[in-house]
Parts: C-alpha cells; sequence; structure tokens
C-alpha cells in the first residue's frame, strides 16, 4: 500500500507541475510578453523559458505515463482492462479509455506546439528586423495561441477523469 500511494503522489506531483505550468504560461506569461519590445527581445525570452519549460514538461510527461500505467496495476488491474470488453463494457474502463484517448491527444498536440510551431514561431520572432509582424508570422501565433488552450482544456479534463476514475 505504501508503494502505491509513493506512486499516485509522484503522478500527482508531476500532474501538478506540468499542469501549472501551462497554466502560467497561458495566464500569466503570454499576456504579459505581447507588451515586450522590440519582437526580438520578446522571442527572445519565449525561447528561453519555452526550452525550459519544455524540458520540465516532457519530465512530467514521461513521471505521468510510467506512474499512470503503475497506478493501473497497483490497483489490482490486470492487463484484461485494456480488452474492448472490459474497456468499454464498464464505468471504469470507458473513463479509462476516455482518459487515454486525451493523454495520447495531449502529447500529439504538445509535440506539435513543443518541436515544431513554437520553435518556428520563437525563431521568427527573434529575426525580426522592425516589430511588424509578418502574416506567417501571425498565423503562427494563432496557432500556437489555440494549440496551447486546447491542450489546457485536455490537461483541465484529464484531471477530471483522474478524479472519476479514483472515486
Amino acid at each position: 500500500m505504501d508503494f502505491y500511494l509513493f506512486i499516485v503522489w509522484i503522478h500527482i506531483i508531476a500532474a501538478f507541475i506540468w499542469l501549472g505550468g501551462m497554466l502560467f504560461l497561458a495566464i500569466i506569461l503570454a499576456p504579459i510578453s505581447r507588451k515586450i519590445e522590440p519582437l526580438s527581445l520578446r522571442g527572445n525570452l519565449l525561447n528561453v523559458i519555452g526550452t525550459r519549460f519544455r524540458l520540465v514538461g516532457w519530465i512530467c510527461i514521461t513521471v505521468l505515463l510510467i506512474t499512470g500505467v503503475l497506478n493501473i496495476f497497483n490497483r489490482g488491474m490486470t492487463y484484461e482492462i485494456f480488452l474492448p470488453s472490459q474497456m468499454f463494457g464498464t464505468e471504469f474502463g470507458r473513463t479509462l479509455a476516455m482518459k487515454l484517448i486525451i493523454v495520447v491527444s495531449m502529447i500529439i498536440l504538445s509535440s506539435i506546439h513543443d518541436f515544431i510551431v513554437g520553435p518556428r514561431m520563437t525563431v521568427l520572432m527573434q529575426n525580426m528586423k522592425e516589430d511588424n509582424p509578418n502574416l506567417e508570422l501571425q498565423k503562427l501565433r494563432r496557432l500556437v495561441s489555440w494549440v496551447a488552450r486546447l491542450n489546457t482544456g485536455f490537461a483541465i479534463l484529464l484531471i477530471f477523469l483522474a478524479v472519476k476514475l479514483a472515486r
């Protein structure tokens, strides 16, 4: 029982750090950074903070995946929980399936944000000679913003599903 509680605790800490970081970036950093001029300085700041949080975020994602699997088996579940009759035939299984779908979606969105559109946007910002953003940068900003919002919404839903599984 002590091992199970320790793994749950680690899982919650990793989720807290990851979601807390996403909320900080969305609620605090993004709005404040829009006031930083010149645009190249803003790009440098977002690059440094984004690179640092990317490392922390992906460590948390790795910990969440490992501890999530351990939590399933520490609760007495077997591999049979992943069979369609169990996964979709019980309330626990359906909730777990929904949680896993959201986890995969979040990993895909995080990958797109962290390794493709986010870095591309900050490079464009860092290389701007004037503070008049071009069309490509404006499109990337909107895309980055919506990917981050969607991922944060998924994270909040994921917490609800985690509570539902624990009850």
